[in-house]
């Protein structure tokens, strides 16, 4: 089944949230790639490619519906991550992605707050970006 699993444990210890997701608005999928290689060509004309010796970073954007209580919660998750954030404690969700491919198991942090809206009437869409770190 093609889902995502995001998990957090706050400093405190408890408690562990834990979120699957495996509905989103659109057919398409909610991973990607942070676009930080470019490919370039030099005055003499050879290729260069540029950017960041690293293997380039997955970023997540999923809007999916969260019963109302679900919805809540995740909520109380992104608040103690991002109090743990503030505190500058090391504070990354982990997640595993079985949308495409391979599983992607990793941590990522939040890039785009969560937003709440109306789905229904026991349903919020939940909307938010995740940046791997």
């Amino acid at each position: 089944m093609s889902q995502i699993g995001i998990s957090y444990t706050p400093s405190g210890g408890t408690p562990v949230y834990n979120f699957i997701f495996s509905e989103f608005l659109n057919q398409e999928l909610p991973r990607t790639y942070i676009d930080s290689a470019t490919f370039d060509f030099s005055a003499g004309g050879a290729a260069i490619i540029s950017g960041s010796a690293n293997a380039q970073k997955r970023i997540w954007a999923i809007g999916s519906p969260l019963p109302k209580a679900e919805a809540e919660s995740f909520d109380a998750m992104f608040r103690a991550w991002d109090n743990d954030r503030a505190a500058g404690l090391a504070a990354a969700v982990g997640i595993t992605d079985t949308t495409f491919g391979a599983t992607v198991d990793t941590s990522a942090v939040f890039s785009t707050a969560p937003t709440y809206s109306r789905f229904g009437p026991y349903y919020m869409l939940v909307s938010f970006g995740l940046t791997e770190v």
